[in-house]
């Protein structure tokens, strides 16, 4: 598991490297609020959105890894369930 603060070449490179991996989404300060989970192809994380220039030096963040290691860790750290992106998962 790996997570992506201030290192948008690294996650990209990571999605590319790991088709076959899972993506939270989540705030730069990881809350229950917002965990938005996502496979690693998934075009919402890895095209930029109209207006968007980054993915992990803004306001989100990004954690990456196998879907039960993502989910075991919300449930850890922040004891919640990340929500599967309707596109992907």
């Amino acid at each position: 598991m790996e997570c992506f603060v201030d290192r948008d070449a690294d996650y990209v490179r990571w999605t590319r490297d790991n088709p076959g991996g899972f993506v939270i989404n989540t705030y730069r300060r990881p809350s229950a609020r917002y965990l938005k989970l996502h496979r690693a192809g998934c075009r919402t994380i890895t095209v930029l959105q109209p207006a968007a220039t980054r993915w992990t030096t803004g306001d989100y963040v990004k954690i990456c890894g196998t879907r039960a290691d993502l989910e075991a860790w919300a449930a850890r750290m922040l004891r919640a369930s990340p929500e599967p992106c309707s596109l992907c998962c």
